[in-house]
Order: C-alpha cells, then structure tokens, then sequence
C-alpha cells in the first residue's frame, strides 16, 4: 500500500511539472508573428467586375476611357444613355492626353531655354485643341447597365492616334507661339505615355 501511495505521488509529481514546462499559446497579435500579406485586387477601383475586366484584357497599346449615365431601369433610355456616357469616355480620354502633353511641356521647359509663359501658352493651346477633338478611331468595348441603373460604356483609343492628334495639335500651337518651333512632339510621345500623370482611366459621369 505504501509502495503504492509513493508511485502515484510521483506519478502526479511528473505530471505537474509537465504542464508546468508547456509554453504557452501565442496570440497571433504578439511581437513574434507576421501577419499574411494583404494582396491588393489589379487593376480599378470603384468599378463594376466588368469594366474592370474589360480594362485590364485591354491591349498596352490603347488608351482607356470609362464614361456613364443614369438610366434607371427605364431601357427606353439606353441610346441617349449611350450617347451621353460616350462623350464623357471621350472626355476620359481627353484628359489623359492633356496629362501626357503637360509631362511634355514640363520636360521640354526644363531643357530648353523657352520662356515660361511661353510654354505656358504653348501648352494651353495644346489643350485647347484636345479638348475639341472628337477623338476619330475611338470605339467602345464594353457597353453595360449595373444593379443600380448606371449605364457604363468603356472606349479604347489607340496610342497611334493620340500620338497623331497630340502631334498635329502641337503643330498647330507651334505657329502661334514660336518660341517653341523645336519642340517634337513625335520624339517625346513615347516617354510621356509611360511618365503620363494621373494617366489612368477615371470614370467621367454623374450619378
């Protein structure tokens, strides 16, 4: 009996100071872990799935431009939608090229010795032009109504052509402000679509 008690006393003896010697669980908030790295969705944000995906299997060599207008669920109004949401994916694209020409200007006035209010001038004239142009070879991709009536259309314009229009809008600048007759506009395009500030597309539009 006495044998007993003494095995079972150390039995127990054991097992305390096994669970004495057992570390504790660690929180995975503890200085010792790393969090999973949060991996962020390509391509836009704010869009629906297929405005995105139109955007992102676009071809490198085109600009993109996203423009929408309300119709509700009145589909009666689908083709003024159209219309609407078109011109402001124009717009859209617009914008991107009036981005790019500034890149221009910017690297052209720092290497140059034009005047800056001539560059300044330079470039609004540019702008201007732009701002007119019906963007001719621009065609819609993807044309689709969401949950929420919005009507989206996304166009593509070829790099190709806003380097034509970009160049034929500086040749026309160019003759009212002379100071800038040696800016190229072909030999910079190149390098101001990859500098282009701001140079993705922005859905252009009201709700």
């Amino acid at each position: 009996m006495k044998k007993l008690f003494i095995v079972s006393f150390v039995l127990m003896a054991l097992l305390l100071m096994g669970c004495a010697g057992t570390p504790a669980a660690t929180s995975s908030s503890s200085s010792g872990s790393t969090s999973s790295p949060v991996t962020l969705s390509p391509g836009l944000s704010g869009v629906p799935a297929f405005v995105n995906d139109a955007y992102l299997n676009a071809s490198e060599d085109v600009l993109i431009g996203i423009g929408t207008y309300k119709i509700g669920a009145d589909m009666s109004k689908m083709g003024t939608g159209k219309t609407f949401a078109e011109t402001r994916a124009r717009t859209d694209i617009s914008r991107q090229l009036v981005s790019i020409v500034q890149n221009m200007i910017n690297d052209y006035t720092a290497t140059s010795e034009i005047d800056p209010g001539a560059a300044i001038s330079f470039q609004e004239d540019i702008t201007q032009s732009l701002s007119k142009s019906e963007l001719r070879g621009s065609r819609t991709i993807k044309l689709e109504r969401d949950d929420n009536g919005l009507l989206w259309v996304v166009m593509e314009y070829s790099k190709s052509s806003a380097v034509a229009e970009v160049n034929q809008a500086a040749n026309a600048a160019r003759l009212a402000v002379p100071a800038a007759a040696a800016f190229d506009a072909l030999s910079r395009m190149e390098t101001a679509f990859s500098k282009a500030a701001g140079g993705g597309p922005v859905p252009v539009g009201d709700d």
